[in-house]
């Protein structure tokens, strides 16, 4: 019997266990790149991920205009629930992260909410929840939606790495913002609180065109004296007028003594 055969033009009795092995899965089970790129079709899950949307509008889908593909991920995007997101930190210090929304079985496990939201972490202690601003790029168009998470305390430090480091350098710029306004309220009271000592009056400062009011009182006064003295003086003695006698004088000074 000849070792070499129509179905298998080689001698396979030159060849190993293992040789032979993939020789026969490499030629008649396996197909060819060619027959595999022809026999290549999409499943149904292929189809939904072609044509899933974080976020679809129903209101405004109208089933008469989608195609079966956006069809069926339309009905696949209805079974999902939307009360809390399953993130992926995988990727966290360059600041991206993935969400999805929850399955049936997720929500029956109680992940994502009773469970850290996070995948592959099983913790349920210490949970806190969070919204989320969602940015992402959806058909070439940027999006964003807000979403909730729950979170274990590592998570939740991977889910604001980036937020703590801005947060802390504001409040680095706070701080010394306060210490400033307080340096200054300090040094606004000290010299509120500065009073001169007892026994010390300030001079009293006056302007060289300015005049005190008992001055101009003493001016004013003076002023009509030295007017009438004046008036006196330059005035005539009136001849016309009779002169009073010696005796007539005499008995005005005996009337004045005797008074």
């Amino acid at each position: 019997m000849s070792n070499k055969s129509a179905l298998f033009p080689i001698n396979l009795n030159k060849l190993s266990g293992s040789e032979r092995h993939n020789y026969i899965l490499s030629h008649y089970v396996l197909p060819t790149t060619a027959e595999g790129e022809s026999r290549k079709h999409k499943r149904d899950i292929d189809v939904i991920r072609e044509n899933h949307r974080f976020l679809w509008n129903e209101e405004d889908a109208n089933m008469d205009t989608l195609s079966w593909e956006q069809r069926l991920a339309l009905r696949y995007y209805r079974k999902l629930f939307k009360e809390y997101c399953i993130a992926d930190l995988t990727r966290y210090k360059e600041n991206k992260i993935a969400l999805r929304w929850r399955t049936e079985q997720e929500v029956v496990t109680g992940l994502g909410q009773f469970q850290c939201g996070s995948r592959h972490c099983g913790e349920r202690d210490g949970l806190r929840s969070w919204e989320v601003n969602f940015k992402y790029i959806e058909e070439g168009a940027p999006q964003n939606a807000l979403v909730k998470v729950r979170l274990c305390p590592i998570h939740t430090e991977q889910l604001n790495y980036h937020t703590k480091k801005k947060e802390h350098k504001r409040q680095r710029r706070r701080q010394k913002e306060e210490r400033k306004a307080e340096k200054r309220h300090k040094k606004r009271k000290l010299n509120d609180n500065v009073e001169p000592c007892e026994g010390l009056e300030a001079p009293e400062t006056k302007e060289p065109n300015e005049a005190t009011t008992s001055d101009v009182a003493a001016a004013a006064s003076e002023k009509p004296v030295e007017a009438v003295d004046e008036k006196i003086w330059s005035q005539q003695l009136d001849i016309s007028k009779e002169q009073p006698s010696r005796e007539q004088e005499f008995e005005r000074y005996l009337e004045d003594l005797l008074m």
